[in-house]
């Protein structure tokens, strides 16, 4: 589960992107992502009121071997409100973990290795340079395609990036997230994608499925 049906875009087109390059599926197979809701009912507010009931109702769905059908994962930015909302989750319930089921996009995500306190750490080790600065999906972006886009658009953002660690993050008015989504959609290359790309292999690993997808 993502926030909103822009990170569903933006996952789905990288997965395509990654197929006709690898021959090889990161999603709709073995891996589906799907939204909170439409508008206002995504969001950090619509992965609250909803994650914690899929998580419950994947764990109770098992086959005749008495295996769990599905397991859910939820995705949220790491911007101010992801973070609050991962940590009031967390807090509410108690099979609820970051690193587990909880995870927050990062700009760089670590593949799962061992147990949950070694993929904290090696994603915060992974991170130390970038600070506080927020991620979003757009952040996922080449900084030589936001650019590009930026100079065609510049009323697309409201103010001028932030930066750090040789990273920026920049804030995007609906029109410009939007119009940037479509032109990702319609021009960017593997290369410009390829952010999003290591998180859904990243992702993968840690619901244990194969990381170069199948």
């Amino acid at each position: 589960m993502v926030e909103g049906t822009s990170d569903v875009s933006y996952f789905e087109h990288c997965s395509k992107l990654y197929e006709a390059h690898c021959g090889r599926r990161l999603l709709g197979v073995d891996l589906a992502v799907f939204a909170a809701g439409q508008g206002d009912d995504g969001g950090t507010f619509g992965v609250s009121e909803k994650f914690p009931t899929l998580f419950n109702l994947a764990k109770l769905d098992m086959d005749a071997a008495g295996k769990n059908r599905f397991r859910a994962i939820a995705l949220l930015d790491d911007d101010r409100m992801g973070r609050r909302t991962v940590t009031g989750i967390s807090q509410g319930h108690r099979q609820l973990r970051e690193y587990e089921s909880l995870f927050r996009l990062r700009r760089t995500m670590p593949l799962r290795a061992g147990s949950v306190q070694k993929l904290e750490e090696r994603t915060k080790t992974s991170n130390t340079a970038y600070g506080s600065l927020e991620c979003t999906i757009e952040d996922l972006l080449t900084d030589s395609f936001c650019d590009h886009f930026v100079r065609a658009m510049p009323q697309a953002v409201a103010r001028a990036a932030t930066s750090s660690g040789g990273a920026s993050h920049r804030s995007w008015t609906e029109e410009g997230k939007r119009e940037l989504r479509l032109s990702a959609i319609r021009t960017a290359t593997l290369a410009d994608m390829q952010g999003m790309v290591d998180a859904l292999r990243a992702l993968r690993t840690y619901l244990g499925l194969p990381v170069d997808g199948c």
